[in-house]
């Protein structure tokens, strides 16, 4: 006897398939389709009938059977669940077929399910698994499945949709999968987590996984940046969030300085950083955390001037939040470093133009150096604890070379009182500062 999903119909027993019953097109059969189906999971069952009818198998026993859930590559949203027997022959011969729109799936208990025909006479199959990791694996697939043939049911399209409508649909069980396992493991369920996983793994999905971003306080800091290129350096201080990504700070430094995203390198705890990792993994997560940014030529990072003036653009029509630091008053892109940076009508304008080598920068962040990035001046008059910005007037710390609101240069005339003693705060950047430019320079001795 063999199952359709109108009733038992008689089948000979050598056929490789089952005869075809004459029931009702609704009743849900699916006439095989030889080599037309995406196979998406296949598992070994053992089977016990519940209908009016009693259920046979002759001449096979229960470690022969398989469930198998497949997909119509040419017809989006249509899942055929299959009973199969697989024969003492390399090939399988299918017991019973059904769209999975025409069932009624449940799980009974951890390694049993219940498959129950919608249409008359309403036949019910218990299937029973050898184990319930197998039965969770199967559940998530099959549920993902019914969800996504569902949704679709009440608007089948008149003729089949193109092969990119059926991959649409896989994507979405995919994403569901995806979505089950992030929620088993914020509620810190390692069975299900792994479960979802395992499902995943077998069709080799690639996957991007990182801490949400509640992860982490919502609360902007101020990071400080040693910028660097092959003409000059300075000291900028750029406002960011923990969670931010390295790509992200890229788009932020591109809006607000106009240092194209291809000509940034940053480097954060002796670590060259990967546009897809976040800040805070790199150790990002107070005020005052220290970053060193390297600007290459246009022509070492392939840039022409077409593309970075494309990209400009198209970064000016994006919306975004309103800029942090000053450059946003006077955008202009950029080229090369400038030995000073310029912030529009209200910065400072003047300035050293000879270039501080990666060592003399070494050098003069050395905590018994004060007189950190200015020129090595003798005209020491000013002796005020902290200094003002000519920018916004905020007093910042006679030892720090930039203003921490808006990164404006500390006045060139300004000196550090020869009786001025740095704080604990104080001690701490200079400390960063110092590190920053040595872990820069042992990336930059590493081979390529």
């Amino acid at each position: 006897m063999a199952l359709s999903s109108g009733g038992w119909v008689h089948t000979p027993p050598s056929g490789p398939t089952p005869a075809p019953s004459a029931s009702s097109p609704d009743s849900g059969q699916v006439q095989a389709r030889a080599g037309c189906s995406t196979v998406l999971m296949s598992v070994p069952v053992s089977v016990c009938h519940s209908g009016m009818r009693p259920l046979c198998f002759p001449g096979t026993g229960d470690e022969s059977l398989r469930l198998q859930l497949s997909m119509d590559p040419g017809r989006a949203g249509e899942f055929r669940l299959a009973l199969k027997e697989a024969s003492g022959s390399a090939r399988s011969v299918s017991i019973a077929e059904f769209d999975l729109r025409s069932v009624r799936y449940e799980v009974k208990s951890p390694r049993c399910h219940e498959l129950c025909l919608a249409s008359p006479p309403n036949d019910r199959i218990s299937f029973n698994f050898r184990c319930e990791r197998e039965a969770q694996e199967w559940a998530t697939v099959v549920m993902s499945s019914l969800r996504e043939a569902h949704r679709d049911v009440a608007a089948l399209p008149p003729s089949p949709p193109p092969p990119q409508a059926a991959s649409a649909c896989y994507t979405i069980i995919l994403q569901e999968v995806c979505g089950e396992l992030m929620r088993a493991i914020e509620r810190g369920d390692p069975q299900s987590a792994s479960q979802s996983a395992v499902v995943l793994a077998r069709q080799k999905v690639a996957l991007k996984i990182q801490p949400s971003e509640k992860n982490y306080m919502d609360t902007e800091i101020s990071l400080a940046v040693a910028v660097e290129d092959a003409a000059s350096s300075c000291c900028v201080t750029v406002k960011v969030f923990p969670h931010m990504t390295i790509a992200s700070l890229k788009q932020q430094v591109f809006l607000e300085y106009g240092f194209h995203p291809r000509v940034q390198r940053w480097v954060i705890g002796q670590c060259l950083c990967t546009d897809s990792r976040s800040l805070a993994s790199y150790g990002v997560q107070q005020h005052g955390d220290t970053a060193f940014l390297y600007l290459l030529s246009a022509r070492q990072a392939r840039l022409t001037r077409q593309l970075c003036q494309q990209d400009q653009e198209n970064a000016l029509l994006v919306p975004t939040a309103p800029s942090n630091g000053p450059a946003s008053q006077d955008w202009r892109g950029y080229s090369t470093l400038p030995s000073r940076l310029s912030h529009g009508s209200t910065g400072s304008t003047g300035g050293g133009t000879e270039r501080l080598a990666a060592g003399e920068i070494r050098d003069l962040l050395n905590l018994e150096v004060l007189h950190l990035s200015e020129p090595l001046s003798t005209n020491r008059t000013n002796t005020q604890e902290g200094w003002s910005c000519p920018s916004c007037t905020f007093i910042n710390k006679p030892t720090r070379p930039g203003c921490e609101i808006c990164s404006t240069d500390r006045p060139e005339n300004y000196t550090v009182c020869g009786e001025y003693r740095t704080d604990a705060l104080e001690l701490r950047r200079l400390h960063q500062e110092r590190e920053a430019v040595w872990q820069y320079q042992q990336v930059q001795q590493q081979p390529t």
